[in-house]
């Protein structure tokens, strides 16, 4: 089981997301924007992200920067991105910044949690 921050700003994803994986048996606790998401990240410990690159307030790339240069326990923290805009574009920036799992939206719930249980295993 792992205590997953959910940063969303679609109502449908987040609640699609929430479902499968509190279905799997892991705690989520959602945010509908980047900001909210850095400050959640100060106040509890979390074992992954499971992250929208579009974002308000906070962008996923601005988010995902600040997590990875920050001086903080949570600097190395699993980073699962979600995006309806497509991935060619963020393939470099990703593996510069240790994101190795990213998933197309529309997205089966299946693979998400498959690779969220990959996470569960570590």
């Amino acid at each position: 089981m792992l205590h997953i921050l959910l940063a969303e700003d679609d109502p449908n994803h987040a609640t699609l997301a929430r479902q499968a994986l509190e279905e799997e048996g892991h705690i989520i606790t959602s945010v509908p924007d980047g900001k909210r998401a850095l400050e959640a990240m100060d106040h509890d410990a979390f074992d992954l992200v499971l992250l929208d690159m579009r974002l308000p307030e906070v962008d996923g790339r601005e988010f995902i920067g600040r997590v990875r240069q920050g001086q903080c326990w949570y600097a190395d923290i699993p980073i699962v991105v979600l995006t309806g805009y497509g991935l060619r574009q963020h393939l470099d920036f990703f593996s510069h910044f240790g994101v190795r799992d990213y998933l197309s939206k529309p997205y089966d719930c299946d693979e998400l949690a498959t690779i969220i249980r990959s996470y569960d295993s570590h």
